[in-house]
């Protein structure tokens, strides 16, 4: 874009055109100058999106990432690349004011830098985090009070799902949240520091591995037969699998005859697709596992 300020150039212009049309020159070249200002949020990370929504804020959204699928509107929005694998070229064409990450990507705290953008990486590992980071994105978007009453309504409800379950005897439970089918060598596990473990004590059950400093870690068979769970869920989120799938996903555990869950056919699979997504839904969890931890009682969720 040419620069208007130069007095060769007016001079030009003036011995070229009318002064209206002078004027009318000035006022475009003004717009396309403007249009190359930073402005609106790109998200990276279902959650966040989801939080942004959930606030009223969606109008400042530019671009999210490749997996991001609700609400349904998030269709029509432009696409980013994944959490590990972000298009920078695409981001920087979007040229956004605020980047929103689902936490620390360096490639993009680097391009941010670089970009002049805002950057703002949003852990949400545990229940404090994802509270706070609701908190966070309140701020970000100017939406602090929503974000204050979203909190609030998360809170109370694991409240009252706390004292539905708070005389049940805590059921012994593994959380799965990875594996490759018909393979039960290496399992990955949420561990007791992680959100689905804090969430799973409202619904009247005991993370088997609670003791673990560690959000997600792998285990063996052996271990899962040391441990003996009385209950294993097992999260398969947002796989559109068909029953033979999921009978095959089940036969699987059959190689563990011995332990509680499998011996009373107490395996579970989660296909929700924000299962595991630390967001606004994460109640709607609880009250899935704590009907499939009692389903002899009348919870009334």
């Amino acid at each position: 874009m040419f620069s208007i300020r130069s007095n060769h150039l007016r001079a030009f212009l003036r011995d070229l055109f009318p002064s209206a049309c002078i004027c009318l020159l000035i006022f475009i070249a003004m717009a396309c100058s403007s249009t190359t200002e930073k402005s609106g949020i790109i998200s990276i990370g279902p959650n966040i999106t989801e939080i942004i929504f959930e606030l009223g804020a969606y109008h400042k959204l530019k671009g999210i990432s490749d997996f991001d699928d609700y609400p349904p509107e998030t269709k029509d929005l432009n696409r980013i690349g994944s959490y590990l694998s972000p298009n920078l070229e695409k981001i920087t064409a979007l040229k956004p004011a605020i980047l929103i990450v689902s936490g620390e990507i360096p490639q993009l705290k680097e391009l941010a830098k670089q970009q002049g953008i805002q950057y703002h990486p949003v852990p949400m590992d545990n229940l404090q985090q994802i509270y706070d980071g609701i908190s966070i994105i309140g701020e970000i978007t100017h939406t602090s009070h929503k974000a204050k009453l979203l909190v609030s309504e998360i809170q109370n409800n694991f409240q009252k799902l706390s004292e539905i379950t708070k005389d049940f005897e805590p059921i012994p439970t593994l959380l799965v949240v990875g594996r490759e089918p018909r393979d039960l060598s290496t399992i990955q596990v949420a561990g007791g520091t992680s959100f689905l473990s804090e969430i799973l004590k409202f619904t009247g059950g005991k993370n088997i591995y609670e003791d673990s400093k560690q959000n997600y870690f792998e285990i063996s068979a052996e271990q899962v037969l040391s441990r003996a769970p009385e209950v294993i869920i097992e999260f398969r989120c947002g796989e559109n699998l068909t029953q033979k799938q999921l009978d095959a996903l089940y036969f699987d555990w059959k190689a563990l005859e011995t332990v509680p869950a499998v011996k009373k056919s107490r395996v579970y699979f989660i296909l929700e697709s924000y299962g595991m997504r630390p967001g606004p839904r994460i109640y709607d969890i609880a009250k899935k596992i704590a009907t499939l931890l009692h389903p002899e009682v009348e919870l009334g969720l």
